[in-house]
């Protein structure tokens, strides 16, 4: 009884010490994860910086240079099923470290590229390489956090993320202005190929990796049910999730909310104003600064709002929605005759409200298996980025369906492009109205 009396105590102690280990580490792994997730944003938005050199060095159209920079979202939507596979299978680590190669290998020929064929199969090879971030990044959270944190830490995660969008705003415009936007693109590239490597050292997939117990030990709490869980054909997860109507009312949400910010901030913003309102580059770049800010701060209080206030993913989204679209009013309405002054505050409201989205990645992952998650997401993550895809397109068709008037758009052109995005937003509204709230129905399961 004595040897008992004695064990005990050191065994809890041992328990004790490495689950504040394991709850140390895993903002290590997190951290890490938000480091690389910057420049996935930067590598984003960038084109819509560079936007005036590029069509006038390649002599492109405003359709074909809404080809170049859609090219981006094409492979990174392709990649959604299989990252979500690989971060499920293979894990995080190997997922993130090696394609985060293939995007700085990408950012760099992107920089070097002499012909529109190279810039183009560089700027392909950044959408592949930084498409397998965000779903590993999902896995992580599943292994290594609550469920209950889920919301607020992808909240957090593109709150982070956006500091790339801020950098690829004014400090990349400052950058260009410098050294040239090719040695900008070239060294970035370098520099991503070190934050490949630090992934490879310091993230690891799961806390047993480090012999470290998981929330479900640490809190006496079955989190994902892994005990009872009885293993389920990827194919019949599949099928369930396709049958699922919150899936697809929650793609076209994506789809719309997602097409019109990378149509509008990721490409068409700063043209816009310097053909309409003679902006010089640089101060068109510090107005769109101020929307990844927005979307920053946005991201994170949605995210929190949906875990902590309303309690509720289909009203965070839906509401902030409906306030999303009604800040596209002032360029629809009077896309011509904006105080230059008021876009500061209109950018950052637009910004705030688009972070709408963000409970969405919570409202696919309740209900679904622990093994399938980060592959669900990624199957939602599909339609953000068709819609980014073909919303930067589609935008340039319109304004080429209108065409140049001494070498610039005009206001119709822009207006109409406009139009476009604020109907089809109305849309997503809709659609999110009609999803069932999974966080509400796991509430009363629980009870």
């Amino acid at each position: 009884m004595s040897e008992i009396s004695i064990e005990l105590p050191e065994t809890k102690d041992k328990f004790t010490d490495a689950a504040m280990a394991m709850l140390r580490y895993r903002w290590l792994c997190y951290g890490m994860l938000l480091l690389t997730y910057i420049f996935v944003y930067f590598d984003r938005v960038a084109p819509a910086v560079v936007a005036p050199e590029l069509m006038k060095e390649f002599g492109l159209t405003a359709t074909s240079l809404g080809i170049l920079s859609s090219m981006y979202f094409y492979p990174y939507a392709a990649m959604q099923i299989p990252s979500g596979i690989l971060s499920d299978y293979l894990g995080p680590r190997f997922s993130v470290g090696t394609f985060f190669i293939i995007a700085a290998i990408g950012t760099a020929l992107f920089g070097l590229a002499q012909s529109f064929g190279t810039i183009i199969f560089g700027r392909f090879l950044m959408g592949v390489g930084v498409a397998v971030v965000w779903i590993p990044c999902m896995r992580i959270l599943a292994n290594w956090f609550r469920p209950n944190e889920f919301s607020t830490l992808t909240g957090t995660m593109l709150t982070i993320g956006n500091a790339g969008a801020v950098l690829a705003s004014a400090p990349l415009a400052f950058l260009v202005g410098l050294v040239g936007w090719r040695p900008s693109f070239f060294w970035l590239g370098g520099f991503m190929l070190l934050i490949a490597a630090l992934n490879f050292i310091i993230l690891r997939n799961k806390p047993q990796d480090k012999n470290y117990p998981t929330v479900s030990e640490i809190d006496g709490v079955d989190y994902y049910s892994t005990s009872a869980a009885v293993k389920v054909p990827f194919s019949e997860n599949v099928k369930k999730l396709f049958g699922m109507r919150n899936y697809w009312l929650i793609a076209i949400y994506a789809f719309v909310i997602y097409g019109t910010v990378m149509g509008f901030q990721g490409l068409w913003f700063i043209p816009y104003v310097q053909h309409i309102y003679g902006l010089p580059k640089q101060e068109a770049a510090n107005m769109l600064m101020f929307w990844p800010i927005g979307m920053a701060i946005g991201c994170f209080s949605i995210g929190w709002a949906s875990d902590r206030l309303l309690k509720s993913r289909r009203k965070a989204s839906l509401y902030g929605m409906i306030i999303y679209v009604f800040t596209w009013i002032p360029v629809v309405m009077w896309p011509a005759s904006i105080p230059v002054q008021v876009f500061y505050p209109l950018l950052f409201v637009m910004g705030f409200f688009c972070g709408a989205y963000v409970p969405n990645y919570a409202h696919i992952a309740e209900g679904q298996p622990h093994s399938f998650i980060a592959t669900a997401n990624g199957m939602l993550n599909i339609w953000y980025f068709v819609g980014g895809a073909l919303y930067q397109a589609v935008m340039g068709v319109i304004l080429d369906f209108y065409g140049k008037v001494n070498d610039k758009f005009p206001v119709e052109a822009y207006q109409m492009a406009f139009i476009f995005c604020m109907v089809t937003l109305l849309a997503g509204a809709v659609a999110m109205y009609f999803t069932i709230d999974t966080q509400v129905l796991q509430k009363k399961a629980q009870n």
